[in-house]
């Protein structure tokens, strides 16, 4: 059995919106919920990928999410509920990224930059963590209710923070 533990992506870990909180704000997007949680970042700010993972969408959308990265996880993980699946983080709002679909990075690697690109107020980044449990979900397959097919990574961080090995 391999329980999911994830890296923190940037440095301070500083929640600004929590997981599932109902808002007004994603309604507009047809949201019951907030689909990921948002880290305070600068402009410009590395973004590393806390685990080993193939990068699996790269898009922009500049209504929503902004420019975004899709980070696909090597390996599957065993959860509570049962579940085993391998897990797709989306990152958005990004100010540029150096990768491309089909990438493979190590944990640690920096994928893309912290921006406020799409619907944002500032600079942070949106992680929205799904569980793929067949073929790759991407961004683009949203399913829109119970927080849109998410679920919440506050138990699964590690209290480390993702870098290089040197």
């Amino acid at each position: 059995m391999s329980s999911l533990s994830l890296l923190y992506p940037v440095s301070p870990h500083v929640v600004t919106r929590a997981w599932g909180v109902a808002d007004e704000l994603y309604k507009e997007f047809g949201f019951l919920k907030h689909n990921g949680i948002d880290l305070a970042l600068s402009e410009g700010q590395e973004i590393r990928a806390p685990f080993d993972c193939t990068v699996s969408l790269v898009g922009n959308q500049p209504k929503g999410s902004g420019l975004f990265v899709c980070l696909l996880s090597t390996a599957a993980y065993d959860f509570p509920d049962g579940v085993r699946a391998r897990v797709e983080l989306s990152f958005m709002h990004l100010s540029r990224t150096p990768v491309s679909k089909g990438m493979r990075l190590g944990a640690g690697a920096v994928f893309a930059y912290g921006g406020h690109t799409g619907r944002a107020t500032g600079p942070h980044v949106h992680i929205a963590p799904k569980r793929v449990k067949k073929g790759v979900i991407g961004y683009r397959d949203l399913d829109r209710n119970d927080a849109n097919n998410t679920f919440d990574p506050d138990p699964y961080w590690t209290q480390d923070y993702a870098r290089t090995s040197s």
